[in-house]
């Protein structure tokens, strides 16, 4: 992301960079999942379409994606796998949020897992919630809620004085039956609220990349 921090400090290419590591990140689980063509990635990153073109350009360059004629768009290219099969290390499933945690908002959640044998380090050390909240807010968020799994398989709150039950009673009914299988120690829940679900699903992935500090000053480099 060199490149896009040299657009940032020197106003070159517009005041602002064209795509964010969000953007990058995103597009990539996402064509990981299902390979696709420009128009389909600029809607579902919420992007202009100059913007758009400039991550795919970017993209390519870095030997992440390549392009097939036709319709079946970008597809990932070995760099690109290596790089989505490390992000999966940490983020072992994102998806929309059915259910509504905050009024009025579009909803997306990350599990994320801190075993040190899953993401291949000795020491993990991971953000508190407020600053996962900043990033959030930083990238068009709104609200998150962060939630640890205990030794018990349990749902809580990293801070232990505040009781889940107490502020989302219907919570560990509804939702937490559709992940039950990541219902396991060291694995965390992040949700993020927005106005729209492309913004949500951008903050919600480059929060999640966020709560191993050294997983994702790795990723920066790699991309």
């Amino acid at each position: 992301m060199s490149e896009v921090v040299h657009w940032i400090k020197t106003g070159e290419r517009g005041a602002r960079a064209e795509f964010t590591d969000s953007d990058l990140v995103t597009a990539l689980l996402l064509i990981k999942e299902n390979p696709m063509g420009r128009y389909k990635l600029q809607i579902k990153l919420k992007l202009s379409d100059s913007s758009t073109k400039s991550l795919l350009n970017y993209c390519k360059k870095k030997g992440l994606l390549e392009a097939k004629t036709g319709r079946s768009g970008h597809f990932l290219a070995k760099k690109g796998e290596e790089l989505v099969t490390q992000i999966t290390k940490l983020i072992l499933k994102h998806d929309k949020c059915e259910h509504e945690i905050f009024p009025s908002k579009q909803h997306y959640f990350v599990i994320l897992t801190t075993n040190e044998k899953n993401i291949e380090q000795n020491e993990v050390k991971i953000k508190p919630s407020w600053k996962l909240r900043d990033i959030v807010i930083s990238y068009g968020g709104d609200a998150i809620l962060f939630l640890e799994v205990n030794s018990e398989g349990k749902i809580q709150f990293p801070e232990e004085d505040i009781k889940i039950e107490n502020y989302f009673p219907k919570f560990e009914t509804e939702f937490i039956i559709d992940i039950e299988e990541y219902l396991q120690p060291k694995n965390y829940i992040l949700i993020v609220g927005a106005a729209e679900l492309e913004i949500a699903r951008k903050s919600a992935i480059i929060a999640g990349l966020n709560l191993v500090e050294k997983f994702i000053v790795h990723v920066h480099q790699e991309i």
